[in-house]
């Protein structure tokens, strides 16, 4: 063998070694991803009741974005804010409401019409002041 084969071997050699540790680093991460999946799959069993968990699942699917911020701030209220009681389909759709910035809403059913609540109050008050100024 010449210099050149030489150290062309050894080029490969510290190639391979590089191949191989940057591979044990993303084996490395792999499980450590799983492992922090499995706990938090864990905690949302043990904290979730099962009507939350098939909302929140369901959100996931119809929503991601939503669905994954709910499932966020429910983890961090467990683990961080020290949560410990069932979390409960309510909860869960409140947590929703919040993220997407909608407000409660009430709705009235009269003469087969939908209507808000908040119409509905307005109407009412309208009605009762034009039959004040009629007396």
């Amino acid at each position: 063998m010449t210099d050149d084969d030489t150290d062309l071997a050894m080029i490969r050699r510290k190639k391979m070694a590089e191949l191989m540790k940057r591979e044990k680093k993303m084996q490395e991460s792999r499980e450590q991803k799983e492992k922090v999946g499995n706990e938090r799959e864990k905690l949302l069993k043990r904290f979730l009741d099962p009507e939350a968990t098939a909302y929140l699942e369901g959100l996931k699917k119809t929503e991601p974005p939503i669905g994954n911020r709910v499932q966020e701030i429910i983890l961090y209220l467990i683990v961080y804010r020290g949560v410990r009681q069932t979390v409960k389909q309510l909860d869960v759709m409140y947590i929703e409401r919040q993220i997407k910035g909608e407000g409660p809403k009430i709705r009235v059913q009269r003469d087969g019409e939908t209507s808000d609540f908040g119409s509905y109050v307005r109407a009412a008050i309208k009605e009762d002041s034009d039959d004040t100024k009629k007396d």
